[in-house]
């Protein structure tokens, strides 16, 4: 979603609420007035155009989404690219939820809703706040247990309270804000598709060396230099040893050197026909596979690939990723996993 029709949803939301009765919610001590069909967040509505971080607040971490220039970037994870149509719609869906019925106001019923300090040691809300340029804060919001269609029409509702008041709501409308909050990272990461790899060479952390290539893109892969008495009995890993860098999303990511990769990590060297350059240290531990690119061209790669390797250096190099494990397949090979001997 750009960020023009982002301003659009929010004016007309404004627009078909325009004429509501007027309503005040107060602090925990004083009388809470509403109407059941009002925006619970008025103000947000008015300035959505305003916000310009968004912080998700669990008992088990924070995630802070903020806008640099026209991207989304994620603060605890080095400032990593955030899918910006994500955090837009995470706004517009907050904007847009309209009061159903006030709840409790008593703190030791909060659980049950899920509405309770998102930091306690076993809540499981999660604490909303948008703020604008200047770090005003537009919106503060614990979003509670979602309920699905209970109110008919396909309607979605949930429960919520505002930061600053002990009176909790059934509202209606949704704030998908649920997951690990590594969903709003940028997830594709790399694709270069199979016709375009010449050669993966994987490296053991004792030099054990097994390389698969190809002369020319209308070849199949395979493997060079096989011992004499070995048969290849996966053919298929061969052929999709070209798929290796094809579709390759993350999972998550860090600063290049927080994540456990050794020094003596297996290694994937791949290069394409036009001398595009990529090696791949992987790692897996406990159950987690991370990856960290080294990107280069070769001294008679053609100018495209040398442009394309320097976006991909400027990109991934500062990072390591978590992969999901099959996609970290090409780049462990060995020559065991071809010919099922040892």
């Amino acid at each position: 979603m750009r960020k023009t029709t982002f301003m659009i949803l929010v004016a007309v939301t404004v627009a078909a609420t325009a004429g509501a009765a007027y309503r005040s919610l107060h602090d925990g001590n004083e009388p809470v007035t509403a109407r059941a069909g009002e925006i619970f967040l008025p103000e947000l509505q008015r300035r959505a155009n305003d916000a310009r971080e968004v912080v998700l607040t669990r008992n088990s971490g924070t995630a802070t989404l903020k806008q640099q220039g026209d991207r989304w970037i994620f603060v605890e994870k080095g400032n990593y690219p955030a899918n910006g149509e994500q955090v837009r719609r995470v706004l517009v869906e907050l904007a847009e939820l309209r009061l159903v019925e006030s709840k409790t106001r008593k703190p030791d019923l909060y659980p049950r809703l899920q509405v309770e300090d998102p930091t306690a040691k076993d809540g499981r809300s999660t604490l909303m706040t948008v703020k604008d340029g200047q770090g005003g804060t537009i919106a503060d919001v614990v979003i509670g247990r979602r309920r699905i269609d209970r109110l008919g029409g396909g309607r979605d509702s949930l429960y919520v309270r505002r930061k600053d008041s002990d009176q909790a709501w059934l509202a209606a409308g949704n704030v998908d804000i649920t997951g690990e909050f590594q969903r709003f990272l940028v997830r594709p990461l790399i694709d270069i598709k199979a016709e375009r790899i010449a050669e993966v060479a994987t490296i053991q952390p004792d030099g054990t060396r097994l390389v698969i290539r190809r002369d020319k893109a209308e070849d199949p892969m395979a493997v060079v230099d096989l011992p004499e008495g070995k048969a290849v009995k996966e053919q298929d890993k061969v052929t999709k040893a070209a798929s290796a860098l094809a579709g390759i999303d993350l999972d998550d990511v860090r600063k290049r050197g927080e994540a456990d990769i050794p020094d003596n990590a297996v290694k994937a060297e791949i290069r394409t026909f036009d001398g595009l350059l990529v090696t791949v240290a992987t790692h897996e531990t406990n159950y987690r596979a991370w990856a960290r690119f080294t990107i280069a061209a070769a001294p008679d790669a053609s100018e495209d690939a040398k442009k394309e390797a320097e976006q991909l250096k400027a990109r991934l190099e500062p990072y390591d990723f978590e992969l999901l494990g099959y996609k970290t397949a090409p780049f462990t090979t060995k020559l065991v996993d071809l010919t099922g001997e040892s």
